[in-house]
Formats: structure tokens, C-alpha cells, sequence
């Protein structure tokens, strides 16, 4: 197991049972898609920036806007 994935445990086991239950799911889903998409440094730098810039959350059509960008 990576660094990375050990962090990624440890803060989900610092989350109520219910949202971890909802990210597991989506986990889940991601996995038995086959659809992994993997950013770049800048791309997730530019994710970490959005996250922080204390904006509402995007709408389901921003979202979508957003991954189609990292769609092959």
C-alpha cells in the first residue's frame, strides 16, 4: 500500500460511518467502471485551489464541463 493510500485511510477514519459508507460506494463504483482518470500535478493542484477558494459548490453541468477536460 502506498504513502498515499494510507493518508487516504486514515482521514476516511476520521469521517462519520455515513460519509464514509458514501465515499466507499463511490470508490466502489469508480473501480468496477474501469474509468480511472489520473491528473496531472498541475490538474490536481488546480483541484486542491478550487477546493480551497471557499466558492459554492459547482453545478451538475460545471462538474461535468470539468471532467470532460481529462476525457481521452
Amino acid at each position: 500500500m502506498t504513502k498515499l493510500m494510507r493518508e487516504l485511510i486514515e482521514r476516511l477514519e476520521a469521517l462519520p460511518d455515513a460519509e464514509q459508507d458514501a465515499l466507499a460506494r463511490e470508490f466502489l463504483s469508480v473501480l468496477e467502471s474501469g474509468e480511472v482518470y489520473v491528473l496531472t500535478p498541475e490538474q490536481e493542484e488546480e483541484v486542491r485551489k478550487a477546493l480551497e477558494d471557499g466558492e459554492p459548490n459547482a453545478s451538475p453541468q460545471e462538474v461535468e464541463a470539468f471532467f470532460a477536460r481529462f476525457r481521452g
